[in-house]
């Protein structure tokens, strides 16, 4: 996939570190992003790591109501049922990023280091990465091999 595919995806330090590990192999979302199936993405764990920690695939996105992604992805998410239902509070139906190839960056890239090559603005959400000067800092980044994800 072309790099101007690419997305910056941002999550919270409580997510990212599963996704990192292995353990977390589904994101959430109350809206689904619009992206292509097997979208390459850097992952931004928000403040206070304030990192970019990762490459991953998002295999799929799945939309569905919120008690069929909570069957069905639940376990899956590294989130209580608690949280999963004040997360979706007051909506029918949300996502779920399936997740694949995750690989750890060697050395994070810091939010104060991605500034520094370039204008850089971290994602609410997620944005597009263009081949521009934060691009290539990415780029040049050196990868451990994919982590093993709990199915």
């Amino acid at each position: 996939m072309p790099r101007e595919d690419m997305i910056m995806l941002s999550v919270s330090p409580t997510y990212a570190r599963p996704i990192v590990s292995g353990a977390k192999s589904v994101e959430l979302r109350r809206r689904a992003p619009r992206i292509a199936d097997g979208t390459r993405a850097w992952l931004y764990s928000t403040l206070p790591v304030g990192e970019i920690v990762a490459l991953l695939k998002i295999d799929t996105v799945v939309e569905a109501p919120i008690a069929e992604l909570w069957e069905l992805y639940g376990p899956k998410a590294s989130i209580s049922k608690a949280a999963f239902d004040s997360y979706f509070a007051g909506l029918e139906s949300g996502a779920a990023l399936i997740i694949g190839d995750v690989q750890p960056l060697k050395t994070p890239i810091s939010l104060q280091e991605m500034r520094r090559h370039g204008a850089f603005h971290p994602p609410q959400f997620y944005s597009r990465v263009s081949p521009e000067a934060a691009a290539k800092r990415l780029a040049s980044s050196e990868l451990y091999p994919p982590v093993r994800l709990v199915a």
